[in-house]
């Protein structure tokens, strides 16, 4: 029953989303409003999309967490809160000029969070860790190449016009954010982790582009994202390198035993 439920709930999904892909409804004339509001919907029903999936495989992702946990994912919360131009913000040379649409900002990089999660983390992720995760080296290499092609991935914002060298920038600081999402997965054991620092990264890189207006990257905000990123990956490349396999059994079902043709 259930896997007959999560089969029809992604044809929905994906019925609905080729939809509205196709007949590009006009939400708004307002052109920041109206990109919001696209993005919201698409990212709802992918996010419906790929829970459906998560709930047909059976994988658990929403495991309560161990106590030392926190090592892991709060030095992740610094490199995501740092996306924000902070210095920028403080000095004057940004400003957010649609405080109005604040609300569907946050609504927008929450359900980014949720459908990039469940897609890359929950499901991409897991289906490739299932059958190569019986030592520590597998499971390094797992992350490495998922975290690979969740930056490939951002590669299609050349198709919207971004330029060359924001898209490449982009295509490895994704990397680094998905590499980080797989371990805080790995340690944790919940999905919402990752989300949560997925929404956060997406709405301190988007307020300003989304809502605002001035420089972005000066010299003090590159020298401190260079250093807190190599900080960072180096302590989480370490955390990675000590993952144990059976650490990676909570996120599949257990299966049983084949009966003894001798019984």
């Amino acid at each position: 029953m259930r896997d007959r439920i999560s089969r029809i709930a992604v044809l929905i999904s994906v019925a609905a989303f080729g939809a509205l892909w196709y007949l590009d409804p006009v939400y708004s004339q307002d052109e920041t409003m109206q990109f919001l509001l696209k993005s919201l919907v698409f990212r709802a029903l992918g996010s419906a999309v790929f829970l459906s999936l998560c709930i047909y495989f059976g994988y658990r992702i929403c495991h309560l967490p161990p106590r030392a946990s926190w090592v892991v994912w709060l030095p992740c919360l610094a490199v995501v809160v740092n996306n924000l131009p902070i210095i920028g913000l403080i000095n004057g040379t940004v400003q957010v000029d649609r405080w109005e649409l604040l609300p569907l900002l946050i609504a927008d990089s929450l359900l980014i969070g949720i459908f990039e999660e469940l897609a890359f983390r929950g499901t991409l992720f897991l289906a490739i860790l299932e059958r190569r995760r019986d030592s520590t080296k597998k499971i390094f290499w797992v992350t490495a190449i998922s975290s690979a092609v969740f930056g490939l991935v951002h590669l299609a914002n050349l198709l919207e016009g971004a330029g060359v060298g924001v898209t490449l920038m982009q295509v490895g600081y994704s990397f680094l954010i998905g590499g980080m999402c797989s371990i805080v997965l790995l340690k944790t054991g919940n999905i919402l982790f990752c989300i949560f620092l997925h929404a956060i990264f997406d709405f301190c890189g988007n307020l300003i582009p989304t809502l605002g207006s001035g420089t972005l990257w000066d010299t003090p905000t590159i020298v401190i994202t260079a250093i807190l990123a190599v900080l960072v990956t180096a302590w989480e490349v370490y955390v990675l390198l000590r993952v144990k396999p059976e650490e990676t059994d909570r996120f599949y079902p257990i299966k049983e035993a084949e009966p003894n043709e001798h019984d």
